[in-house]
This record gives structure tokens, sequence and C-alpha cells, in this order.
């Protein structure tokens, strides 16, 4: 055989050599390695070879990938001298959105031993990334379809701004309707102050001519306990005109709120409505609130998570000032206290934003839609006003037991001639 031969051939056999040693190399660890299997449901995109991190820090390589029954074993060899704590968490994972996939290890506690080679653990049975942004996307759109009016949020929204409609106009129609009587009365009552004035004034100038004259009727008037008599009912008479004067004043300082508060649960998807009257009395720190809660369909009250009880009656005394709203009396069906605090009050625009809390039905021990609840009713969540008539929040709801979110609405109007009819109702009390 030529020399040139026997090199050529020499050459060629080291190469293949080189390269054998080369792949033998990928599959084996140069310090020494045990092997723990990984039990999984999904192991998409983990490819063998790929890196085994703990805590982040390279350990060990996935050696094979295979079919075990029901579910895929992940072999990992580690390397010697690595503790693995047999309550570590395994699962897979990736470098980033679109990049490769490797092994995960989250470091467990001590005290649960160290796993050694050929043990089997079970991995975590998280779905892969890629499942749960299509679920996320898909939430994401069907919520956007809600809100857009194509599906049951827009809808209900829709309903409940009709029914608002139409409760408003059949509000003007009755308002219209009594109107005239409404003044015609506050002008009875103006006219009868003035003649009432000008009546004792005129008895003021014939009681003294009276006591000025002789005879029989100026001997009687003059009588001691007659002029008494005569002086107190005088007395008492203007009294009484100061007192309807100051009652009629304070009927003007009458303020009437309606109310709309629209709810939208957004764990169990189910829309409820307040509606009440908010009234503010002759003085500046207090008010009275009357209303229905939660209005809605008692047919659709057995949906999935849906645990807020319809058609409740709303009715509280509450006291206020620029920092501070703290009613009391029976809410959303329940005892309870409610309070709004507007923190930054001194600000011209961060005094829009309010932080909302009530906490009511302090004993409740009952079955709602099959779920046993008895802890009380805690809300509380934060408000924004856009103008005068609107304001929009979110917060969760029954926090101690469900905590479930919520967004809302709340329209507000003043109704003068309301307030007016209160005024005279009290009057006439």
């Amino acid at each position: 055989m030529r020399p040139e031969t026997k090199v050529g051939l020499f050459t060629v056999i080291g190469i293949v050599l080189f390269g054998i040693t080369i792949y033998m190399l990928g599959n084996i660890s140069m310090g020494g390695e045990y092997k723990i299997t990984v039990r999984f449901n999904d192991v998409s995109g983990l490819p063998k070879k790929s890196v085994v991190k703990l805590n982040g820090v390279e350990v060990g390589k996935v050696r094979d990938i295979k079919m075990s029954g029901d579910h895929v074993a992940a072999v990992l060899g580690i390397k010697e001298g690595v503790g693995v704590f047999r309550d570590s968490v395994f699962k897979i994972a990736s470098t980033s959105l679109i990049g490769t996939k490797y092994l995960a290890i989250v470091q467990g506690n001590p005290s649960s031993g160290i796993l050694k080679d050929g043990d089997i653990v079970d991995g975590s049975q998280e779905p892969p990334l890629e499942e749960m942004l299509a679920q996320t996307m898909s939430t994401v759109q069907d919520l956007a379809k809600s809100v857009n009016g194509n599906g049951e949020l827009g809808r209900n929204l829709n309903e409940t701004m009709l029914n608002l409609r139409m409760l408003s106009n059949n509000l003007n129609s009755l308002i219209a309707s009594m109107k005239p009587y409404l003044e015609n009365t506050m002008t009875n009552v103006s006219r009868s102050t003035d003649d009432l004035q000008a009546l004792m004034a005129r008895a003021d100038d014939i009681t003294r001519q009276i006591q000025d004259s002789e005879g029989v009727l100026g001997a009687l008037i003059n009588d001691p306990q007659m002029k008494k008599d005569i002086k107190e009912s005088v007395s008492n008479l203007n009294a009484t005109m100061g007192e309807a004067k100051e009652f009629i004043g304070k009927m003007s300082r009458f303020r009437v709120f309606w109310l709309y508060d629209g709810y939208y649960n957004t764990a169990s998807g189910v829309m409820s409505n307040n509606v009440g009257l908010k009234i503010y009395p002759s003085n500046d720190y207090m008010y009275y609130r009357v209303g229905a809660s939660n209005l809605g369909n008692t047919k659709n009250f057995q949906g999935t998570n849906d645990y807020i009880e319809r058609n409740e009656i709303d009715a509280r005394l509450g006291f206020y000032n620029r920092y501070l709203d703290i009613s009391a009396g029976y809410i959303m069906g329940a005892g309870g206290v409610a309070a709004v605090v507007t923190p930054f009050a001194d600000s011209q625009f961060l005094k829009r934003l309010s932080l909302q809390g009530q906490a009511t039905d302090f004993g409740r021990d009952r079955y709602i839609n099959g779920r046993h609840f008895n802890h009380a009713n805690i809300w509380y969540g934060a408000n924004f006003e856009i103008n005068k008539y609107l304001n929009v929040g979110a917060g969760m709801t029954d926090a101690l037991e469900v905590n479930q979110p919520y967004i809302k609405a709340t329209v507000k109007f003043q109704d003068k001639d309301i307030a007016a009819f209160f005024g005279l109702a009290t009057l006439a009390k």
C-alpha cells in the first residue's frame, strides 16, 4: 500500500472517530450524573437534550422523552453533587415568548429530603403557554363584544338605560301635572302670610284704640286679667308667624337627587341595578337615602358564580363633609354601614377620585345559590367623577367570601320639583 493511501485512510478513520466522540459526548456528562424521571401530561415543544435549570442555574440535560402509559416521561440527567429536594416543582419553561423551551426546577424545602438516582416525580400540569395565550385572547374578544353592545353586558346596559328614560319621562309627566297645583299652593301661602301680617297690624291698632277709650268696652279691656289674656294671644300669634316664616325658608332649601347605579360582576357576568332618591333637608351635614338595590330578573339568579341577592330595599341615614360621607341603615337588604372617602378634596382635579367601602349582614349564616356564607358582606372599590352627572368605578364584592370583581357606572341628577313636593308634604304634616 502506498504511503499516500495509508495517510488518507488514517485521516478518514480519525474524522469518523472524532464525529462519534462528539455525538457520544452530547449524551454523557463529563463530571458524572444521576437520573430523575418526571411525568407530564404534555411536553409540547420540549426537545431532547434541552437544558435543565435549577432556580435559573443549568444543572443538567433532558436525556430522553418517552411515553409511559397515559403520561409522558422526561428522563433528566442531573450533575453529581447537585441536590434536588422532593417537593420541588418541575415545569416546562421558555426563554422568551418565541424562544427555546427548557425544563425548569423550582427548588423545594430541605426538610422534604433529596431525590436519588432512579426516583420518579410528577411535573407541573400547567397548560402550555400557547394554550393560555389563546384562552386569554378569546376572553378579551368576548369582553370586547359585550362592551360594544353585541353581548349580554351591552344588552343589559341598553335595557337599563331604556328603563331609566321611561322612568324619567313618567316622573316628568307627573311633575308637569302637579306643577300648577304646587305653584297655586305656594302663591296662596304667600298671600295668606301677607294677609295675616296686615290683620296683626290692624289688631294692634284696634287694641290701642280700645285701651285708650272710655265706657264699658274700655273698662272691660283695661281689666288686668283681660289685658294679660290679650297680650298672651298676640304673643302666641306672633310666634306662630315667625315659625311659619322659618319653615317656609327651610322648605326652599330642600334638595333631592335621583341616583342610578349599574354594577357588572365580571366573575359571574351578571348585571345588577340600584335606583333611589337622595334627600338633603335644610341642614348642610346630613341626608336620607331610599330606594331599591340589585334590581334584576329573579329567574336568572341561579347563574354560575352568581351570589348577589335580588330586589332588596335600601334605606339609610347619612352624614357628610368635604372629606367623608358615612351612612348607616338598611343597605342592599341588610343592616350595615357605608363610607366614601375623598382624600384629595383640596385638589382641583384629584378631588374627583374617591374610595368607597361598605359592610353589611354581620350575622350572615345561610346558603346562597348552593354556597354557604357565614361572614359579613364587605364591598370596597374606587370611583372617579367624570362630571356632575356621571362617575365610574371598580372594586370587589363580598371580599370575605367570594371576592368577585365589578365595574360600575353611576348617574345622578337633581330634581327641584320633587324637592318642592317634599317640602310641601313636610309643611302639611
